[in-house]
């Protein structure tokens, strides 16, 4: 979103106590879309970057319920935790059917008050579009899954906090026109809304810190906030990824993609807050073969989550972060110091295969990983062009990565020497 906080623990305690925005998506003071796109006269412009696979792309929303969970924002007593998932799919290129709306749901959210203004807000001018469906994926609805491979690998994203996975659709696509299914998980409570099937719209949810709270108690709150948060965000990647095992089954009915996913190649992907559930994840379950955290970094604590009962990663992890030099920072120099100590710790403990990537090029920001820059470029041609390289230089990486790993393929990218200056890439591995 666009007063969505790089500083991912404080963005936990702005979910428990709504500290003021220190850091936007461009990592300067937040402005409001809805502002800054109303002063122009040009019409509202948004187009996702055509992928460059070859396969096309399909898509399909479930509802799954973890009936081991309960539901602890409910009013209903015996509800359980509800995701909404997003599968995306490769299909036959130039497949025939309806274009997949970029934003499904939208038209509920804008009939619910509160949400509306936020989405307004986030979307600006745009919104009107996403609500009547104008703005597309380039993803089919309910499309027929590619005759071939026989089976695909899958890639399990998480969001980050007060987001949506729907707003990653040029990454999304570019992986599956890649030859990746994507379970794409919204995150519930989390993501800015979560629309359903029956039509119910779950916004996310903001503790209330209480009054009179010590600097030390309000540490203590923000860190015992962001551990049941990453906790909750890890658990939901690993009911998805065990809802999928089950339904590829040779035995579950109604599933189009049964016996299509290769469930023995899964990769945990996840942008900033959900670059910490994707991580947490991955060390909680070893069946996670790669892991990628996309600027996920939790300062001025530590680059990724630990917990008691994990066993540390099994498998190699890429953290792709951008260069934050220069930014201000809500913490002293010493604290980032000791940040980036520990930061190197945690790489030195990943296995073998594993890299750090600081991204350095012109205009990237902690949004680039998203569409968030491509849609506050709004048409303007230098702003869009930026947008569209930054995209290609985040995905390169990531798809290098998975590709290394779920498909054995070579990754010069991440293995042979560079003569860019917009990546520094540094392998890890014990």
């Amino acid at each position: 979103m666009n007063n969505r906080v790089f500083i991912f623990v404080l963005l936990i305690a702005g979910s428990a106590g709504r500290l003021p925005c220190l850091y936007s998506q461009t990592g300067e003071a937040a402005a409001s879309s809805t502002g800054s796109q109303a002063t122009t006269s040009q019409p509202p412009a948004f187009n996702l970057p055509k992928p460059s696979g070859p396969f096309g792309i399909g898509r399909a929303g479930y509802e799954w319920i973890d009936v081991s969970r309960p539901d602890a924002y409910s009013s209903d007593p015996h509800a359980h935790r509800a995701l909404m998932v997003y599968l995306w799919y490769p299909t036959a290129r130039g497949a025939a059917g309806k274009a997949a709306a970029y934003l499904p749901g939208a038209r509920q959210m804008d009939a619910d008050p509160d949400v509306q203004h936020q989405m307004k807000e986030e979307y600006g001018a745009l919104w009107p579009l996403m609500v009547s469906g104008e703005i597309k994926s380039h993803a089919i609805e309910d499309a027929a899954i590619s005759k071939t491979p026989q089976r695909f690998p899958v890639v399990l994203l998480s969001h980050g906090l007060g987001g949506t996975g729907l707003e990653y659709a040029s990454l999304i696509e570019e992986l599956v026109s890649h030859g990746y299914v994507v379970a794409a998980i919204e995150h519930t409570y989390t993501a800015s809304a979560v629309v359903f099937p029956d039509g119910k719209v779950v916004p996310a949810h903001h503790d209330v810190e209480p009054a009179g709270l010590t600097p030390a108690q309000r540490w203590q709150r923000m860190m015992d906030s962001s551990g049941l948060l990453i906790r909750q965000g890890a658990e939901d990647v690993l009911f998805v990824m065990n809802k999928l095992t089950e339904l590829n089954e040779a035995g579950a009915q109604g599933f189009p993609l049964r016996g299509r996913l290769d469930l023995n190649r899964i990769a945990a992907v996840g942008h900033s807050a959900g670059g910490g559930f994707a991580t947490g994840a991955c060390q909680l379950n070893a069946r996670i073969h790669a892991c990628v955290s996309l600027d996920g970094e939790m300062p001025p604590v530590m680059a990724f989550p630990e917990f008691a009962d994990g066993k540390g990663f099994q498998q190699p992890v890429l953290l792709l972060e951008i260069d934050h030099t220069g930014e201000r920072m809500p913490f002293s120099a010493d604290q980032y110091l000791d940040f980036r100590k520990k930061v190197e710790a945690q790489l030195n403990l990943c296995p073998k295969g594993s890299y750090d990537v600081l991204l350095k090029s012109p205009g990237l920001v902690h949004g680039s990983f998203s569409d968030y820059m491509l849609r506050a470029a709004n048409g303007d041609p230098v702003k869009t062009e930026e947008a569209l390289h930054n995209l290609q230089l985040t995905q390169s990486f990531t798809l290098a990565f998975l590709d290394k790993y779920l498909k054995g393929e070579k990754a010069p990218l991440l293995d042979e020497p560079s003569q860019s200056p917009e990546a520094v890439v540094k392998p890890y591995g014990r």
